[in-house]
């Protein structure tokens, strides 16, 4: 049997395929990578636009609690002079 021997080797070349799929691996990259910072731009849009939907309900909400306060005291109120002419 004869024995081969196989060094490695290297090469300074570079081929067309090579170039080719750098490029593309990159063209890849870079579309992947504006694609994500796309969605990160939207989410915090979105984000923005919940946060000041909130901050419109609580105000809404606020004024409502105040609205159901003020007609419970008049209620209250009404309540203690019904009772006061009963007496």
């Amino acid at each position: 049997m004869t024995q081969q021997t196989e060094h490695w080797h290297l090469s300074k070349s570079i081929s067309i395929t090579q170039i080719a799929s750098i490029i593309l691996l990159a063209a890849g990259l870079f579309a992947w990578g504006s694609d994500v910072e796309k969605r990160v731009g939207e989410n915090a849009q979105a984000i923005k636009h919940e946060s000041a939907m909130r901050a419109l309900e609580q105000k809404h909400i606020a004024e409502f609690k105040d609205e159901i306060r003020t007609r419970l005291q008049r209620i209250d109120s009404k309540l203690e002079r019904l009772i006061e002419r009963a007496d």
